[in-house]
């Protein structure tokens, strides 16, 4: 991979030009987004708080949930101030640099997203499985043990692939997006990214196939052993805990996919809205779907959200036996 071509010239601003056609509706377009923004700071940060705040919620499927929608919260942090800036704007410009750091933020959330989403898969597995051995399994270092996992490993990956990309010289500054990733910038270079490409290839496929493969793994395991149980509330209280995921995953993959097959898009005779509306998907189905399944669905949380009692901590492993078995 050549990347010290003298006949290219630099580029060190780009044009997002997927707002193409918004003109006319920019304002409405900028209202919307604010309200829609507004509310998944507010949802998110509500759920957040009401597990930091609540010791009977100190246990790992909430703080795996806390660390979910803090991610939604930082992803979303990356995407809507420029989105919203970008409404007001006549012509929807950005740094080199700042592109590279906004492609830097989207992949690190999808990827955190990703493997939160399968540690809960593992979590809702043992809680349900092997609830005499939960305590031991999920104790309170291998939890922090798989959190920092789950943050670190896609921040080094993209960490490196984004610093190969930001040394590409660039020959052309036109972004067919209303953000950046790191495939919009690739595509702007004249020199040979098939190295490049492989290795975002890779880390894509790693970031989707492997947790797909552990989520779907755990599923598999967790309807054998209901199948098993006799009791069947105690085998619908605790498969009623796992709805929240499974939607939430299912909300991520639609995303993935709509993103997968996005550009095939491009030349038919598909409406520029509803691709733009597929590029967003992921910033705002599920940042607002999630706090409230989570917050309705789980009786923790619901609970919490309408009684505040002064309740002792208790072992974990009680509290998620008492869940089950009422």
């Amino acid at each position: 991979m050549d990347m010290t071509n003298p006949n290219q010239s630099q580029v060190e601003l780009l044009v997002l030009v997927g707002f193409k056609g918004v003109d006319q509706f920019r304002y409405w377009y900028f209202c919307v987004t604010l309200v829609g923004y507004l509310l998944i700071v507010v949802l998110n940060v509500c759920v957040v708080l009401v597990i930091c705040v609540q010791p009977s919620l100190h246990q790992p499927m909430y703080v795996f949930l806390s660390n979910l929608l803090f991610n939604t919260l930082l992803g979303c942090a990356a995407f809507y101030p420029k989105l919203l800036h970008d409404f007001l704007c006549d012509v929807q410009l950005i740094s080199r640099r700042g592109c590279i750091v906004q492609a830097f933020c989207v992949h690190v959330y999808v990827a955190v997203e990703s493997n939160i989403l399968m540690v809960m898969a593992f979590d809702r597995y043992v809680a349900i499985a092997h609830p005499l051995t939960y305590p031991t399994v999920l104790s309170s270092s291998r939890v922090y043990t798989l959190l920092t996992a789950a943050w670190t490993l896609p921040v080094v990956a993209y960490v490196s692939l984004l610093s190969l990309t930001s040394q590409l010289p660039l020959c052309a500054s036109h972004v067919n997006r209303t953000f950046c990733d790191n495939r919009s910038v690739m595509y702007l270079s004249c020199v040979d990214i098939s190295m490049l490409s492989l290795i975002e290839l890779v880390f894509a496929c790693t970031v989707v196939f492997l947790p797909m493969g552990v989520i779907f793994c755990c599923y598999v395991q967790i309807l054998t052993v209901s199948f098993q149980v006799t009791k069947s509330q105690r085998t619908n209280k605790a498969l009623s805990t796992c709805i929240p995921h499974l939607v939430t995953y299912v909300g991520f993959v639609a995303s993935i996919v709509f993103e997968i097959i996005q550009p095939a898009l491009v030349g038919k005779h598909v409406p520029h809205a509803f691709r733009v509306m597929m590029q967003m998907e992921g910033f705002l189905v599920l940042p607002l779907l999630n706090p409230l399944i989570y917050g309705v669905k789980l009786p923790g949380i619901r609970d919490k959200t309408h009684r505040n009692p002064q309740k002792p901590n208790t072992d974990r492993s009680q509290e998620w036996m008492s869940s089950v078995n009422r």
